[in-house]
């Protein structure tokens, strides 16, 4: 069941996901577990830790070694029913197929090798909705190891109308880098603004 939250007020936000209650939740836990080391470590991902309404649209993968191919270690009950089926466990070679596949593996790559998060947006067809706009913020998490390599990717996705888009060809996907330093200085934004749920 797609929860909708309202939008929040976001004029001179510096986030493009400012609008977005659930990345804002995801960026606002991952930044404060991150502390003030460069990114967390697995070990403080605690969904337990998180507001309760974000948790059915996250994801946590973690690189296979296997080229681009990652394993969904996590998959959120709305991910789960979007997909039709429970995927948690698989590869993204197990359950996607071409150019989408390929898209999704990149998106991933890109955070795994640059270690910063990304905010990716396309847009999708579902049978009983239509066309809707989909969102993704993907952000690095270590190993408990002492390497600082990226070993996780903690994730959330939300989906929204894109009535815009009706009877035009959709958008192309678009992907931001975004430097830890922006995105801390959104969650600090969206922080005084009261856009964050309580855990």
């Amino acid at each position: 069941m797609f929860i909708e939250y309202p939008a929040p007020v976001t004029s001179g936000l510096s986030l493009p996901f400012a609008d977005d209650r659930i990345l804002l939740n995801l960026a606002a836990y991952w930044s404060a577990k991150r502390g003030s080391a460069m990114l967390p470590p697995r070990r403080s991902i605690d969904p337990l830790d998180m507001p309760r309404r974000l948790l059915p649209y996250l994801s946590l993968a973690e690189p296979t070694g296997q080229g681009a191919v990652v394993r969904f270690r996590l998959l959120g009950t709305e991910l789960v029913q979007r997909a039709g089926r429970d995927d948690t466990g698989k590869t993204s070679a197990e359950i996607m197929h071409g150019p989408y596949r390929d898209y999704i593996e990149q998106l991933y790559a890109t955070v795994i090798a640059d270690a910063q998060p990304l905010y990716a947006e396309t847009s999708r067809t579902w049978p009983e909705e239509g066309m809707s706009r989909v969102r993704r913020l993907l952000l690095p998490v270590t190993g408990d190891d002492e390497t600082g390599r990226v070993a996780f990717v903690l994730g959330a996705q939300s989906w929204s109308p894109a009535t815009e888009t009706a009877g035009k060809q959709p958008p192309r996907p678009r992907q931001k880098p975004i430097a830890v330093e922006s995105l801390e200085k959104g969650v600090l934004q969206a922080t005084f603004r009261g856009l964050l749920d309580a855990i």
